[in-house]
């Protein structure tokens, strides 16, 4: 049963600083985010199954940009084996203006509160690098703040690039005294605005899998 919680928890902090953007920036399925937010007036709804042995969970995370530079994000988990509900909200603020050649910066905070877990805050250092030619690479340096717990250092660094009309992605990614994670991925749309992902990893001593949609408007 520890494996099992340390999974969950783990799933848990994987669906909370996933990104959310729209276009050929980094998103689902990737869990290390990019330094993009929408467009003003942009957003998008999605679903996705998380699982690894032992854990499912069923994430909606809707997210709309107000105005400039800054998008608005929330998240619904449900574990069905352990039958735990997992909600965040979260802000994402793009310092610097993206190019398709070069690097920009954003931070995303937000918090998190598991039932039965507690709460959590997060904050996440976010840089994107992209070459035309190459790809985009992604890198985040943050933290994770359980309430009544010391704060514990988080990490992840991602590329990707668009062949055809998919993309697929490598990531790595952890937190202090968890075993990193490798991760890759590839998603593509299905139709107009609809996008289908999927990503298999190794996380400790567990395969972990996701399977989504994403439905931008």
């Amino acid at each position: 049963m520890p494996s099992r919680i340390a999974s969950l928890r783990h799933l848990l902090l994987v669906a909370c600083v996933a990104g959310s953007t729209v276009g050929a920036h980094a998103g689902r399925p990737l869990a290390v985010d990019d330094a993009n937010v929408n467009e003003p007036g942009r957003g998008q709804l999605e679903t996705w199954v998380a699982g690894s042995e032992g854990a499912r969970l069923f994430n909606v995370a809707p997210a709309y940009a107000p105005i400039r530079g800054l998008e608005l994000g929330a998240l619904l988990a449900q574990d069905s084996v352990a039958r735990q509900t997992l909600t965040a909200v979260q802000a994402k603020w793009q310092a610097t203006p993206s190019a398709s050649s070069g690097c920009n910066a954003g931070l995303v905070a937000g918090a998190s509160r598991a039932s039965g877990d507690g709460s959590a805050a997060y904050l996440n250092g976010l840089l994107t690098c992209n070459s035309e030619p190459l790809g985009s690479f992604h890198f985040n340096l943050g933290a994770s703040k359980p309430r009544h717990e010391p704060a514990a250092p988080t990490w992840g660094v991602a590329y990707e690039r668009e062949i055809g009309h998919v993309t697929p992605h490598i990531e790595w990614f952890g937190a202090r005294h968890t075993r990193p994670t490798l991760q890759a991925g590839l998603r593509g749309l299905v139709a107009p605005l609809v996008q289908l992902d999927g990503s298999v990893g190794r996380g400790g001593d567990q395969t972990l899998f996701t399977i989504g949609l994403k439905y931008q408007f």
